[in-house]
């Protein structure tokens, strides 16, 4: 039997092996369902099938043995692969080892129903896998190192001189010896350091999710009601001119990381104020249901266009505002890390975007989350 036909003929089982060699990957495949885990196997399983059938002529054979293969199914579902398992926390020698074992086992499955003629070119592929899983995972160790350098400047060696800015420039917006125009570079001074200790915050978490390490949390037992208050009354100070209404329902007592849910709140709250237009309403409603906990806020500011609907949540895409100004206050993360952070605590958010309804987005969270990131 030919490779292709026994990779059709076989298709459920060298699935079902891969998925049983992917749930091995802890902790990445911890709590991931066998959907997750399957994903695009079987698409890759068709495409390779697709690829090996199509005819080939030497030079299409250099090209792809060097990488330089024309796109194609291969290219998509692989592109598809890795960002969902990047999504997920794999790490690259976990990625590669995911396309050993695939490999290995189809080699394997075939050798067994065809005899000892293929054993040789199994111990091959044996051979190059072993040197190639070696050099990943140095590949990874240096690549870890790299990104624990990188959290090390942002977390400590930048944010110690910054710190250290907000404070004197806090200490002169707030004195009396100054006058109107030293006054006002000591505010100027304070906002930037500011807007650059909230890029300094939104970089790091966006290196912790890219990087497989994820937000942390650190869950107790809180009120949401008051966070929702205490971050209105920040913004209310900055937005004089526009009109936030807070509206609690229900028992609002759970489990979560006050600082993060407050990051979150404060995000989305912003943004609605930003998109709404200066003077605009923004309502935040807080909902106790059961075992779980809703939060909603709208605005009535202009609609999201369908197309940028699909990837609001994603890092660095920044919607413009009303004035057609796209958010040069920030670094388009705020919405990506709230998502990462809702996500932490178990729960989901969407968003929806209606003239009769306007723009509102939606987190719903378990009051008290089985398992949170730490």
């Amino acid at each position: 039997m030919r490779l292709t036909e026994f990779i059709q003929a076989n298709h459920e089982a060298i699935i079902a092996e891969w998925v049983q060699f992917a749930t091995t990957l802890l902790p990445w495949a911890k709590g991931m369902s066998e959907r997750a885990l399957r994903d695009h196997a079987g698409e890759l399983l068709t495409a390779v099938v697709s690829d090996m059938k199509a005819p080939q002529t030497s030079e299409q054979q250099a090209e792809k043995s060097q990488g330089l293969a024309a796109p194609g199914a291969l290219t998509s579902v692989g592109q598809k692969h890795a960002a969902q398992r990047l999504a997920t926390g794999f790490n690259l020698d976990q990625l590669v080892s995911e396309y050993r074992a695939l490999r290995a086992s189809i080699l394997r499955l075939w050798a067994d129903a065809n005899g000892e003629e293929h054993r040789e070119l199994n111990r091959f592929n044996e051979a190059i896998d072993e040197s190639l899983t070696e050099a990943t995972i140095r590949y990874s160790e240096m690549l870890g190192r790299t990104r624990e350098q990188f959290l090390a400047i942002l977390g400590h060696d930048l944010r110690n001189p910054l710190g250290a800015i907000l404070m004197g420039s806090t200490m002169l917006a707030r004195s009396e010896r100054l006058d109107d125009k030293q006054a006002r570079i000591a505010a100027r001074i304070l906002n930037s350091a500011s807007r650059m200790n909230r890029m300094v915050s939104d970089l790091l978490d966006l290196t912790r999710t890219r990087l497989g390490a994820g937000i942390p949390v650190t869950p107790r037992a809180m009120d949401l009601a008051p966070i929702c208050q205490a971050v209105i009354a920040e913004l209310e100070a900055v937005h004089p001119d526009s009109h936030l209404r807070f509206e609690a329902f229900g028992d609002l007592v759970g489990t979560w990381d006050s600082d993060r849910l407050t990051q979150v709140i404060s995000n989305l709250v912003a943004n609605a104020l930003q998109h709404g237009g200066e003077g605009g309403s923004v309502s935040v409603v807080a909902e106790g249901l059961g075992d779980t906990v809703a939060l909603r806020i709208n605005n009535h500011g202009p609609l999201i266009a369908p197309e940028a609907m699909r990837m609001i949540f994603e890092p660095m895409l920044r919607q413009p505002t009303p004035d057609g100004d796209r958010n040069s206050t920030g670094l388009g993360l705020g919405l990506y890390i709230a998502r990462e952070i809702v996500v932490a605590h178990g729960g989901t958010i969407g968003v929806t975007s209606t003239e009769a309804a306007g723009t509102t987005f939606t987190i719903q969270m378990p009051r008290h989350p089985a398992d949170t990131a730490q």
